[in-house]
Formats: structure tokens, sequence, C-alpha cells
């Protein structure tokens, strides 16, 4: 990396036998070499935090919207913010390069079965961290807490993919997140020859769903996938709304599941499943005499 102290080494077995003279100038460039060190690890710091505090402002907003948030994690380079940028058509940063995501950025898609949600990208997990900014770094995954499902993307031409999907997942267990349902994104594979299958390169238990982010091969199959995981991990209700509650029906309509409804004097019986966090708008109406009496 600094092939400088290299040469000095060499200039000292050639020279006197190390002496003196020759000592000073090695110190006091493994001195400047620290400080630049130190000023890249508090530069780093720095922009953590200061993306840790954007998103904090950021996500309150989002909670206003009452949308199911995925966040899209996996190791730097396995083309999260690519993806993104196919999911949603946005123009989202995507570079080949440690930290290109400092900003975590946030899009809404919309779902085959007509609700949306809102796509996540988070900082690119990486091994080895320096100590001094790994309590930084990991500040900055407290967006993944916040979600309703995950969205793991899988360098699939990656010759240590597995090693690094375990990586992340040991992360996520740390951050007490690995309970949420996830799917996976074989990333890449327009890379891959013919004859390989990634899906048989990994055994999960959840979806694993080969896709490549810049030609759009299995896009559809992978948000058909989010959906229906997402269905399954929402919450089962019967309701009776009463008729001057169409935004609570309508409500239930975009942010979750409508299996069923019945017209009643008081109102309309709705059977459906909805997000954890939209259950106590219809708590009151869980009820049906609260409703009669009203």
């Amino acid at each position: 990396m600094w092939t400088h102290l290299a040469r000095q080494a060499g200039g000292r077995v050639g020279g006197m036998g190390g002496g003196v003279g020759l000592r000073g100038p090695g110190e006091t460039q493994l001195e400047t070499d620290r400080r630049e060190i130190g000023r890249r690890i508090s530069y780093i710091k720095d922009q953590l935090e200061n993306v840790r505090a954007h998103r904090e402002r950021h996500r309150a907003k989002r909670q206003q919207t009452e949308l199911q948030v995925v966040a899209i994690v996996g190791y730097t380079n396995a083309g999260k913010s690519t993806l993104l940028n196919k999911l949603s058509d946005a123009n989202v940063l995507s570079a080949d390069m440690l930290f290109a995501t400092l900003d975590p950025t946030t899009r809404k898609v919309d779902m085959p079965g007509g609700r949306e949600l809102l796509f996540t990208d988070t900082v690119g997990f990486i091994q080895k961290l320096p100590t001094d900014i790994v309590a930084a770094f990991r500040a900055t995954l407290e967006e993944i807490t916040e979600a309703d499902m995950l969205l793991h993307v899988v360098d699939a031409t990656h010759p240590h993919a597995a090693a690094q999907l375990e990586s992340v997942e040991d992360t996520l267990a740390e951050l007490e997140v690995d309970h949420l349902p996830t799917v996976v994104a074989l990333n890449k594979i327009d890379r891959l020859p013919d004859d390989v299958n990634p899906t048989k390169l990994f055994d999960l238990p959840y979806p694993v769903i080969p896709v490549s982010a810049v030609s759009g091969e299995g896009i559809p199959e992978l948000l058909v996938a989010i959906d229906a995981a997402m269905v399954r991990y929402l919450q089962p209700l019967s309701v009776l709304l009463p008729y001057k509650r169409g935004d609570l029906l309508s409500l239930m309509y975009e942010r979750g599941q409508v299996d069923g409804e019945e017209h009643t004097a008081d109102g309309v019986i709705v059977h459906g499943r909805l997000p954890k966090r939209l259950i106590p708008y219809f708590e009151p109406y869980m009820d049906g005499q609260q409703i009669a009496d009203e």
C-alpha cells in the first residue's frame, strides 16, 4: 500500500546496517501515515454521524406515511443501489466503492398486489472494520431496526458469496432483526455461466430469487416474493367499521390485505390483514358493541 516503506526498508538493508540517519526519515513517514489514517477515520466517523442524524429525521417523516418499510441489506458492492434503481426507476447513487451509500435512500415501489412499500438502501456491510469506527458504522444500521422486512442482496458472482451472506446475517442477529421476514436476491446473474444455478449454492429458510439489477431479469419474480412474504407477516383481524369511517377501509386496502367484506346495518364487517403498526387505528372497532353505540 505504502511502497515508500518497502523502499526505506531496502535502503537500510543496503546501507550501513540501519543507522540513526536512515531511521529518522522512516519514522517521520510512519508518523505522517498514522496522521493520515487517523484523519480518514475521523472523517468517516463524522460522515457516519451525519448520516445517522439525517436518517433519523427522514425516518420520522416516513413513519407518518404508515407505509411498510423494506430495508435493503447486503455486503458492499453487492449491487443494492443498482437494484433499488431498477425497482423504483430512481437515480440513486451507485458506485463500486466503500461507503458509496453513506446516505441511505428511500423510494416508494408499487407492488404486484396493488400495495405500496418503501424500500430503503443502507450502508454496505464490510468485514474487519477499524475498531475506531465500528460503533459509528453500526449506528447507521439503526434504520434496519425500524424496518418491517429485509431484502438481502448477495453478489452471486463473488467467490466468497456464502461467507459474505453469513457475515451479514451475523450482524443482523446482533441487531436483533433476524426474525424479520426476509427475501434474498442473488444479484448479477447476468455475469454467471448459463449452466450455473446460483440458488443451489445456498440452503436458506426463506425465498432466494436470482436477479440482475442491470438487465432486470428476475425483478418481477422478486417483487412477487417480497409481496407474498410481507403479506404472510401481516396481522389478521376482523373489524366492524361504521360507514363514516371509509378512510379506515381505504387504509386497509392500501396498506394491508382485505380478504372479505360484509355490509350490515351498523357498518362494514371487514376481514383482512394489516401491519402491526396500524392495528391501533382499528382497535376501537374490533368490538361490535362499540360500533352500535356510536
